[in-house]
């Protein structure tokens, strides 16, 4: 390590200790204070004063940035393993879980068409619609529950796959029957109930391979959690590296005038001005150039 000619062999460390780094919660005294004597001492106390206080504003951004990024860091990291301890008991397949908005589409569309079926059968509107809402919600119900099944590896029974044919099937003949009644043409009936049939059998269909297909609430919301704090751990990089940045060019502004001090006032020679420039540098703005700690695997910084 470099040393100082001030009459003494000890180390810049040993010599100049600054307390603020040593004994962290204790504020670092003026550093004149431990070079008073010396070329250092003079210039930190006159022309160098103002850079000195900078740089020991630097060193407190600085350590307050590196300790956002550790923190983000760490948030990171948790955020991670939350994410993927979900994924590994996740049991359906990766699409988006906003796909499942299709699912309340699915049951109001088979409530519609179960309207039509229901309201010939009631005199009562409010009858006949609470009937078809309670039939759209017996059909998602089957389509969950064979939904259910294959999520868990299990066959789907036949008789599942019966009891959903039976449903539309059943919904299709009194759509049917409604139809004639309104339209009183045949054709026009058949053409009517076989189409809501088909929409009420897609519906169902739809529901269930939506629900096998897409992830679940919990893992999107860890998703969105782990990008949000990916986001905030950059934008702490970002800001570590501006201060960072600051830190060098008062380094090297700095340096240039203190240089300047040791040939004009010291009259000391070009070699051992840049040696003591460079030594004093190193101990008032090592600590502000120290990086931010490495951050995880997939990580966008």
């Amino acid at each position: 390590m470099a040393h100082l000619d001030d009459g003494t062999d000890r180390p810049l460390t040993e010599q100049y200790q600054w307390p603020g780094e040593r004994w962290p919660g204790q504020g670092a005294p003026d550093p004149v204070t431990f070079l008073t004597g010396t070329p250092e001492g003079r210039f930190l106390a006159t022309s160098g004063r103002p850079l000195s206080r900078y740089a020991g504003e630097l060193r407190e951004q600085v350590t307050t940035a590196l300790a956002r990024v550790t923190g983000a860091a760490a948030a990171v990291q948790y955020a991670s393993h939350r994410t993927q301890a979900r994924q590994a008991q996740h049991r359906g397949g990766s699409r988006p879980w906003l796909l499942r908005a299709i699912i309340p589409v699915a049951i109001t569309a088979e409530a519609l068409t179960a309207f039509v079926a229901m309201e010939e059968l009631v005199s009562s509107v409010i009858l006949a619609a609470s009937l078809a809402i309670m039939a759209a919600l017996v059909g998602a119900g089957i389509a969950a529950m064979i939904a259910n099944r294959r999520l868990n590896g299990v066959p789907v029974p036949a008789s599942a796959r019966i009891l959903e044919g039976l449903f539309v099937a059943v919904l299709t003949l009194l759509r049917f029957g409604s139809l004639d009644v309104q339209s009183g043409s045949l054709t026009a009936s058949l053409g009517g109930a076989v189409l809501a049939g088909l929409i009420s059998a897609v519906a169902l269909l739809a529901i269930e391979e939506v629900l096998v297909e897409t992830e679940t609430c919990g893992v999107f919301l860890s998703r969105v959690r782990l990008c949000w704090q990916r986001w905030r751990c950059a934008r702490a990089a970002a800001r570590l590296t501006r201060v960072q940045a600051r830190v060098e060019a008062a380094g090297d502004r700095f340096h240039q005038h203190f240089l300047g001090f040791l040939v004009q006032s010291e009259g000391l020679g070009l070699a051992e001005a840049q040696r003591r420039a460079h030594t004093l540098r190193g101990a008032l703005f090592i600590k502000a150039s120290r990086g931010a700690p490495a951050a995880e695997p997939g990580d966008p910084r």
